[in-house]
């Protein structure tokens, strides 16, 4: 990310006109390293500089350190964490419990299935009374029709 930074820097100062203040830069690359949690520790020691020290040159430097902390601090093994004796552990099989919850999945599964089953039914039931319903409507708008034909013609008399 710094050198990034520093790339950014660079090409701005070539193009002379758009050079980037360092407290800009300093600002911009703060932002960018809130959105990463890694560097909660270091971004609070930050914000406890005062604000003179917040310089560009400080905020290399001092995430840079960060950064060589959390790597130094990955690379230890699991002893220096207090996890020597980890090897040691035994694994439990739990077979019956594998097999219950297995089963319990299964039943699930099938319920499932058969609420698909139910509401696909339940949608062709509902889709078939709709049909029924606009042939109904249909027929009553045909039949509707008639009648003002006949009532038009009544109505002009012989």
């Amino acid at each position: 990310l710094i050198r990034q930074y520093k790339k950014v820097k660079m090409t701005a100062s070539w193009n002379g006109a758009h050079r980037i203040a360092d407290r800009h830069l300093t600002n911009s690359f703060i932002a960018r390293l809130t959105e990463l949690p890694k560097f909660n520790k270091a971004m609070e020691d930050w914000h406890d500089l005062p604000e003179a020290q917040q310089t560009w040159a400080k905020a290399q430097a001092h995430f840079k350190e960060a950064s060589q902390k959390l790597q130094s601090h990955a690379q230890q093994t699991a002893d220096a964490h207090g996890f020597g004796n980890a090897y040691n552990a035994t694994q439990v099989d739990d077979d019956n419990s594998i097999t219950s919850t297995i089963a319990d999945m299964n039943i699930k599964h099938a319920e499932t299935l058969e609420a698909f089953s139910e509401l696909s039914q339940s949608n062709h039931a509902t889709q078939s009374k709709n049909l029924a319903l606009e042939n109904e409507v249909a027929t009553l708008k045909a039949q509707l029709q008639q009648l003002q034909i006949h009532s038009a013609n009544a109505s002009m008399g012989p």
